[in-house]
């Protein structure tokens, strides 16, 4: 079980639990308020509700089959953006066998942004054919209204590609003598979406949308350090092997020596894409808003495609004659056969993982010995430029796998609110005293008494996920104080008890 799938997990479990949106995240954290964009988690409760999965199975399948959909789901658009079969075939290809994107997302449980990139091929073509329609036709704008508010509520970035893309469109399509009827047509489906997405207007209240709208104003000479250094583009090479980046790159020279419409689109959509995730570039302001890492761990759509359209026209010229057609067939079956284990090394479950089995037996353990009301003390580290704690071991998920506390809330407490006011200090605080000054130091452990914290864990990976640094628990520094005891030891789980 990995980092982001354990909000995603405790979520989808607080749907189940309340049968839909909830506000208290009790018992699983003491937070009030929910303001997260919820699509990705309530198919998940659905999926739970259908399959009788248990919500940690079942978020784990949910994700690895939204990464399956978001491969297949560019082959619509590669068809409506004026390719052929071809070149579906081709897009599909790069898209899951050539590219380390999205089949990474799985080591991130980065869900909610790759649902939404299963959701956005949808929205565009539905979208298109609404406003390309030579009747009004009111079935394909009710789905299409459904669809963008379902984006909506599963990724605000991803909402953002849509608004880009569908502008692009607007712009490249709409001639003189039709373009008041193609405005209309927008407006329509826009209402419909925000009609519904009123309905649930108090998840856009929080601190996303507040988020938002600080970057949104921020001037570029004002933009923090943390997030100059976040928003850097880094190695492209992480995201697409640069084989792949150099097809991509002569796949733009054909597109536009043939000037293809569909392959023009999603070239200047990405351009401005790129540029609105770099608004310093012109000295404007949201840097932040979409990141470079969002943005190019998506990079796989716009590569796909146009790979695709440029390679498909050449193939499908090939491809009249029977024996031709064949060896393409057996040269894409080889590539793919070549293609498949470098994939699966992609996924790196060792390094990733929280919870393994040994933290399994583990729970079933503190299940069984120890109060209801216990709490924690579990290895965590400061992340987003120091602003959040998060768990670096199996210890973060004891709430949702015991019912017990533990000292690091999910990563939504940085956003939601807390049982009373500096919440988010205060969690912080306890970690950074433990890094600082060691959990043997008296100040710390007057710190573990006054807020009733009995237990340590120190899970399988030894709080050594996503994390090299120092403030680690070290069970052997624990096992040799008087101060605590030593309850449970199994492969490298330790749980240990403070001495009152």
């Amino acid at each position: 079980m990995w980092g982001d799938s354990y909000q995603h997990t405790m979520i989808a479990q607080l749907i189940v639990d309340n049968g839909g949106l909830f506000q208290s995240w009790k018992p699983y954290a003491e937070l009030e308020t929910f303001t997260y964009h919820f699509g990705f988690h309530s198919t998940v409760a659905v999926f739970h509700w259908i399959g009788g999965y248990e919500t940690p199975k079942a978020t784990l399948l949910v994700g690895q089959l939204m990464n399956i959909f978001s491969v297949l789901s560019l082959y619509p658009l590669v068809i409506w953006s004026g390719g052929n079969r071809w070149s579906g075939v081709v897009a599909a290809m790069v898209a899951g066998l050539l590219s380390p994107m999205p089949i990474q997302y799985i080591n991130w449980g980065r869900y909610t942004q790759l649902t939404g990139q299963v959701i956005l091929p949808v929205a565009v073509v539905i979208s298109g054919i609404f406003l390309q329609a030579r009747h009004l036709k009111l079935s394909i704008a009710i789905v299409s209204s459904i669809v963008i508010a379902g984006l909506a509520f599963t990724h605000y970035r991803i909402l953002i590609f849509y608004v880009i893309f569908t502008g692009v469109w607007i712009v490249l399509n709409v001639r003189k003598d039709n373009g008041l009827h193609q405005i209309k047509r927008l407006l329509i489906i826009g209402f419909g979406a925000a009609s519904l997405v009123l309905w649930f207007l108090h998840t856009f209240s929080g601190y996303i949308t507040q988020n938002f709208i600080q970057k949104l104003t921020t001037a570029p000479e004002k933009v923090s350090e943390f997030t100059r250094q976040y928003n850097t583009i880094g190695d492209i090479s992480v995201f697409m092997h640069p084989a792949v980046w150099l097809c991509s790159a002569i796949a733009v020279v054909i597109v536009l020596w043939r000037r293809q419409r569909g392959s023009l689109l999603v070239l200047t959509w990405w351009y401005l894409l790129l540029v609105a995730t770099n608004p310093e570039w012109l000295s404007l302001p949201g840097t932040g808003i979409i990141s470079n890492f969002a943005l190019f761990i998506a990079s796989y759509i716009p590569v796909s495609l146009l790979t695709g359209n440029a390679f498909g026209v050449i193939l499908e010229r090939w491809s009249k004659r029977l024996y031709i057609s064949m060896l393409m067939v057996i040269l894409i079956t080889v590539v793919s056969l070549v293609a498949v284990p470098q994939r699966m090394k992609d996924v790196q479950i060792a390094r990733h993982a929280l919870v393994t089995r040994p933290d399994l037996h583990a729970m079933a353990w503190i299940r069984e010995n120890t109060p209801i009301d216990a709490q924690f003390l579990v290895n965590s580290f400061f992340a987003y430029g120091g602003s959040s704690v998060v768990g670096s071991d199996g210890g973060w998920w004891i709430p949702l796998l015991t019912k017990r506390g533990n000292t690091v809330p999910p990563l939504n407490y940085s956003a939601e609110q807390g049982p009373f006011t500096n919440y988010r200090e205060w969690i912080n605080n306890l970690t950074f005293q433990v890094h600082s000054k060691g959990i043997n130091h008296p100040e710390t452990l007057d710190m573990l008494r006054q807020r009733h914290i009995r237990y340590v864990y120190i899970g399988q990976q030894q709080g050594s996920v996503n994390y090299s640094g120092l403030g680690r628990l070290n069970p052997y520094d624990i096992l040799n104080s008087n101060d605590f005891r030593l309850l449970y030891h199994r492969d490298r789980v330790w749980i240990f008890e403070l001495v009152k």
